[in-house]
């Protein structure tokens, strides 16, 4: 039996935009060619929002689309510098893991202007191949 090293965890750096279409805050394509399941995602705020915005973060068929698979409206203004969330939208329903296709993207959006916004997403994943 052979045993192989197969997971890794990912830091993708967060800026808000003015624009909320899919994929303004953060737009990754699948860093490692091969389908990987999502063990953990967590979101680091550094600076929150200047204005009242929801972030989402999900996988996407390309790096303009919305999605909520991971992180599902969650408010990124007020007090919250240096908290960190738990994502894993999917989690709740105890149900099917979230698979990162070979051509999918991890997109983040903001639900209005997210301006001054600044935060790392962790993504914490086991390779399949």
């Amino acid at each position: 039996m052979t045993l192989a090293y197969a997971s890794g965890c990912l830091e993708i750096p967060l800026t808000g935009a003015l624009l909320y279409a899919g994929g303004e805050i953060a737009a990754v394509a699948n860093p490692e060619g091969v389908p990987l399941i999502i063990q953990d995602v967590k979101l680091f705020v550094d600076t929150p929002s200047t204005g009242s915005a929801n972030l989402s973060a999900g996988l996407a068929a390309d790096a303009v689309t919305s999605d909520t698979d991971l992180i599902n409206a969650l408010a990124i203004n007020g007090s919250i510098t240096g908290k960190a969330y738990h994502g894993m939208t999917a989690l709740a329903a105890k149900g099917e893991a979230q698979v990162w296709g070979t051509t999918q993207y991890l997109t983040a959006t903001g639900s209005a202007s997210t301006v001054g916004f600044t935060g790392r997403l962790f993504v914490q994943y086991i390779r399949t191949a």
